[in-house]
């Protein structure tokens, strides 16, 4: 094991103080997991107004300031806890950066689905800041841990302290967002005019935030192994591929993990009954509890559900082309999220027409993804691309089947059933390849087969006993950690 090892993970969200996605659900757990791994970790990022609305936390800075231009921009500094250590034993620190002019507005990045036009600018400072609270903080920090464009400008701020500056490792949890600026922002960010070269962040006229983590950084990790392949490629680079190819020597693969506390099934407080491997009675009853809630008739019918932003990335269109299959199977269908407008008013249409076997709720809800996957017999995740995903990993956790895409995380995680192993071991979902609706019905009509066959209960059971807490994954990022402070000069 590695000696102590002070990491700091700076993040645009973090559950459960502000969260839009998976990176929140990642920056909340991940930093629990190294602690209990031997490294001590905390989390920085923006003190948002819904953040400061749910959580008091106390001024440990009055005031900074950090250059934007010719201007001087004025901060405070906020100190208090990410998580409630009742629920996971391991208390994790927060550093919030208060600044009124950049992050006290309704939302994190948009406002009735329009982007912050001035967001690349937000975040740059946002980088600046956290670069001027470093060495503020109680302890010496080793290892700054950045998420997605949002920080990668802290990639090349760390480049330009030398030598004695923290290791910089930059996680890459979405490619399809570059944090693209306009190359006007340049003296705003700061850096000598080489860094906004092609070979540093420049993209094709433009300044790449994404592309600064990537270059600068003394490692980037993908968030599972078939992720890291994906983006080396044209189709999944999102034009950034040959960058990745280049640095390819520092990049690797670790799949993001689950945190077993908030997602239990024997404990859970949001479901009507708790169940385990070894008493899975509750499921049934939690099935029964969902569809009354939703007002779908009773009956004992395979129940799918789908826990999901509703965009073209998550497969709606896939979907919405084979839900009528999926009707004529005798199947239900329930679908919690919000997303592109297009697609809530496809799903919408689809659940209109059929009012006996679909719900649609068009919103985010924890509570209910909880009592979704508890209450389902398979939980769809049909990702044009999907970097890690979360939501099959729940699945299993909660003894449900998932019926996935065979790319990135999902492609790591679920092993596409075909019957029981020599060694007992069991197969965990059902995958498709091909982006298209005929390869989802087939896996469909895979699903409406092994619900009806004995497998299916035992199958089950062995899902909610397979581990994919962050244990294994927190040790591989400390491995990493431990290597880059060898290998420093």
């Amino acid at each position: 094991m590695p000696g102590k090892i002070n990491v700091l993970m700076a993040a645009s969200e973090a559950s459960p103080l502000a969260q839009t996605g998976g990176l929140a659900e990642v920056a909340g757990s991940l930093p629990q997991a190294l602690q209990q791994a031997g490294l001590p970790t905390s989390v920085i990022l923006p003190a948002y107004r819904r953040t400061l609305q749910n959580r008091s936390f106390k001024e440990i800075i009055a005031s900074m300031s950090v250059p934007m231009g010719s201007e001087e921009v004025e901060f405070s500094v906020l100190a208090g806890q990410l998580n409630d250590a009742g629920q996971s034993n391991v208390a994790v620190q927060a550093t919030l950066i208060k600044c009124d002019r950049y992050f006290d507005r309704d939302g994190l990045y948009e406002e009735n689905g329009e982007a912050y036009p001035d967001n690349a600018e937000r975040f740059a400072f946002f980088c600046k800041a956290v670069m001027a609270v470093i060495p503020h903080l109680p302890q010496k920090i080793d290892v700054v841990l950045a998420n997605d464009w949002q920080t990668g400008l802290l990639m090349p701020y760390l480049r330009e302290q030398g030598p004695n500056a923290p290791i910089g490792v930059f996680v890459i949890h979405n490619q399809g967002f570059l944090g693209l600026a306009d190359a006007s922002l340049a003296p705003k960010i700061g850096l000598p005019d080489s860094y906004a070269q092609v070979e540093g962040m420049e993209y094709f006229g433009q300044l790449s935030f994404l592309k600064a983590g990537i270059v600068y950084s003394e490692a980037v990790v993908a968030v599972s192994p078939t992720y890291a392949k994906e983006i080396q490629t044209p189709e999944g680079g999102n034009g950034l591929d040959g960058v990745l190819r280049l640095y390819s020597g520092k990049l690797s693969g670790i799949v993001n993990g689950v945190d077993h506390q908030a997602w239990n099934p024997a404990t859970d407080k949001h479901v009507a009954a708790n169940y385990s491997a070894k008493s899975p009675d509750g499921k049934a009853a939690c099935k029964k509890a969902v569809k009354r809630e939703l007002g779908l008739p009773d009956g004992d019918r395979p129940l799918l559900a789908m826990v999901s932003r509703l965009t073209a990335q998550k497969g709606i269109s896939l979907l919405i082309d084979v839900a009528p299959e999926i009707f004529r199977l005798n199947l239900d269908l329930i679908i919690l999220g919000t997303g592109e407008k297009l697609f809530e008013e496809q799903l919408q249409s689809l659940a209109e027409q059929y009012p006996d076997k679909m719900r649609l709720v068009l919103k985010y809800s924890n509570e209910l993804a909880h009592k979704f996957i508890a209450g389902s017999d398979f939980v769809l995740v049909p990702s044009m691309y999907e970097p890690c995903g979360l939501v099959q990993l729940y699945a299993l956790r909660y003894g449900s089947i998932p019926i996935v895409r065979a790319v990135g995380g999902l492609n790591d995680t679920v092993r596409d059933f075909a019957g029981q192993n020599p060694d007992g071991v069991w197969d965990n979902g059902l995958k498709f390849s091909l982006f298209q609706a005929s390869a989802l019905t087939r896996a469909v009509h895979r699903a409406a087969k092994l619900y009806e066959s004995p497998s299916f209960a035992e199958m089950c059971r062995a899902n909610m006993r397979e581990d994919h807490s962050w244990a294994k994954s927190a040790g591989q990022y400390a491995e990493l950690f431990q290597r880059l402070l060898e290998n420093r000069p």
